[in-house]
């Protein structure tokens, strides 16, 4: 019989097979994710033991389907941005479908995209039944919670690993880097959510919930500073 670490690696071999399709590995991030909470394991604890650790900045491309997809873009990026990743949302100008280009390492980005497939599962677990504007107010502030939730993990492992800031910044800094050279030229928006709406509050307090924090932006740190 298999153990919960074997199930976990099968699941995560084939969420990242180039072959798989995008639905059946997002589903497979997120039953991993899932197992990995109860046991409170990180990607670490699942990775072989003398895997080296990879600094080179990859690319990868994400596609959310479903309802709410811009509120869960949003909820994707906040994400990648704590895991010293970052990216930009376009459009295929061929098929109108929307994507997510990510730059960082290997290891960060599976970190964040493990994360954002349990909030969001979490996310569309919890959205109360209501007019679509008021969901997407909830979704805004359940991004927020998550936001505040995984940035308070993030800080106080900085606290608790001297160093461990000065790494994760530049990890950040290389990934930015890595996508002004390559990347298109891009323009920042902005949208407004109002904060005192009781469908922000409520998606905030949800958000805010959110335990699958972890040390996965830790991933490789320990070495580096020691």
């Amino acid at each position: 019989m298999s153990t919960d670490k074997e199930r976990i690696a099968a699941m995560l071999a084939l969420a990242n097979h180039p072959n798989t399709p995008q639905h059946e590995a997002e589903t497979a991030l997120a039953l991993a994710s899932k197992l990995m909470q109860r046991n409170g394991w990180t990607e670490g604890d699942i990775a072989p033991k003398d895997a080296p650790v990879e600094e080179t900045i990859i690319v990868e491309t994400v596609v959310v389907c479903g309802p709410y997809r811009v509120q869960r873009y949003d909820l994707l990026y906040s994400i990648l941005l704590i895991h010293s990743c970052t990216g930009y949302l376009s459009t295929d100008d061929d098929t109108g479908e929307r994507y997510m280009t990510i730059y960082g390492r290997r290891d960060d980005i599976f970190a964040a995209r493990t994360l954002f497939a349990a909030a969001d599962l979490m996310g569309v677990r919890l959205l109360p039944r209501g007019a679509r504007s008021w969901r997407i107010s909830w979704w805004k502030g359940f991004r927020r919670g998550i936001d505040e939730a995984l940035g308070s993990a993030r800080e106080e492992y900085v606290r608790e690993e001297p160093g461990a800031g000065i790494v994760l910044a530049d990890r950040r800094r290389r990934a930015e880097r890595e996508m002004r050279t390559y990347g298109p030229s891009l323009r920042r928006s902005y949208s407004y959510h109002d904060e005192s709406a009781s469908s922000y509050a409520s998606g905030h307090a949800a958000g805010s919930s959110f335990g699958a924090a972890g040390r996965s932006f830790g991933s490789g740190v320990r070495g580096e500073i020691s």
